[in-house]
């Protein structure tokens, strides 16, 4: 079996909402074999399409020719074999591939790609609701949608506020982060797990405080509350704050976790498979997470398509805590052939061969790529705030 051609499929995908949310195109990957066997992958990577689909045509000379099972090998020539290694924009093109050629092997064996790695260590997946929000930042908006999405089967809830805030101690910002944390909390109930996400906007000192202001709201885990390359500051806040600190989405090998952990500045690995150079990599981060005590909950707010390939790592990690999916209650939960449902908080493994899935062909294609315009935080004097 021969890899004959890398065919990027462009799905425009606008988001719903009232708030400073993110539209995107999805990209998806499928990778055709001289057998007729065809792999599906995702390398979504909102603001940078035309970037991405340019990586994939470099990447193919690489590839066409090749064996497709080959996984390892081939994710290391192209890694490797360009000099540069690219970070996460060619990690999420190198991902998408990747991703591909998991689901060919599984199909060309009859099996699921969880079982081709040990079996699942688990019969469900349990799952959490980010993006359920719509951007709201009025308290009272955000109460109906928590209810909306606890209605829709989810028992557990991520949040963020897309608000610039001032560096060190900005009360009137931790004022309205806390308020919509107990309006969120008279929604759902003290026993649902909440997290709340930081997206990297804080400086140490804020987000210290940020973290302490929340303790009676009982966080799940904090979410990437500084710039999420900084080992330094994430230490700083996970020595003080009363609940674990998460991160991870935009790191790209396993190596760049390891400080991370060395230092104890991370409990909860998040790891993007669409942007980590894929299942392969993913998996070795959640092996080196198990090896210093730490848990992983593999980051995941684009499409169904990735959601899926998740849950065969979610599967099989023994220290698997929860697994990320944004909230889609339209058309796009639909873009692939058997949708994926949420049941009292857990989402089903399939046993069908690869990822379990397929794209549905003809509603992809009445859904044209967009051009897409990426939120844009400015504190009131103008100086760049991090979405």
């Amino acid at each position: 079996m021969k890899i004959t051609k890398i065919e990027p499929v462009i799905v425009g995908a606008p988001t719903p909402g009232c708030g400073l949310l993110s539209n995107r195109n999805y990209i998806f990957i499928k990778v055709h074999t001289d057998d007729g066997i065809t792999g599906l992958g995702e390398a979504t990577l909102e603001g940078y399409d035309q970037t991405i689909k340019g990586i994939l045509k470099d990447l193919e000379s690489l590839l066409i020719g090749e064996d497709p099972t080959r996984i390892e090998y081939l994710t290391q020539v192209m890694i490797r074999q360009k000099f540069w290694k690219g970070g996460i924009l060619k990690g999420s093109a190198v991902a998408g591939i990747e991703l591909a050629l998991w689901d060919i092997l599984g199909k060309s064996v009859g099996l699921p790609v969880y079982k081709l790695i040990g079996g699942a260590c688990r019969d469900k997946i349990r799952v959490y609701a980010n993006g359920w929000s719509g951007g709201a930042t009025d308290p009272a908006e955000i109460k109906d949608k928590a209810y909306v999405a606890k209605d829709a089967g989810y028992r557990a809830f991520k949040f963020s506020l897309a608000e610039a805030g001032w560096p060190l101690n900005d009360r009137a910002l931790i004022r309205k982060i806390v308020k919509a944390a107990e309006v969120i909390r008279e929604a759902i109930g003290m026993d649902v797990p909440l997290m709340f996400d930081g997206h990297g906007r804080y400086d140490a000192d804020l987000a210290i405080k940020i973290g302490k202001a929340l303790t009676d709201v009982d966080l799940y885990f904090f979410e990437e509350p500084v710039q999420p390359e900084d080992v330094a500051a994430m230490k700083k806040v996970a020595d003080a704050v009363p609940m674990p600190l998460a991160g991870g989405e935009r790191l790209g090998l396993k190596t760049d976790f390891r400080a991370f952990l060395d230092q104890k500045a991370l409990a909860i690995l998040q790891p993007d498979l669409a942007h980590c150079h894929g299942f392969g990599e993913g998996l070795k981060v959640a092996h080196l997470a198990e090896a210093y005590s730490a848990w992983v909950a593999p980051h995941c707010p684009m499409s169904p398509v990735i959601t899926a390939i998740s849950m065969h790592l979610d599967a099989v990690a023994p220290n698997f805590l929860i697994q990320e999916r944004l909230f889609l209650n339209d058309w796009r939960n639909e873009v692939i052939t058997e949708p994926l449902v949420v049941k009292d908080g857990f989402l089903e493994l399939n046993d069908k061969p690869g990822w379990g899935i397929e794209l549905d062909d003809e509603l992809c294609a009445a859904h044209p790529e967009i051009p897409i315009a990426m939120p844009r935080l400015f504190r009131p004097d103008g100086s760049v705030c991090d979405w």
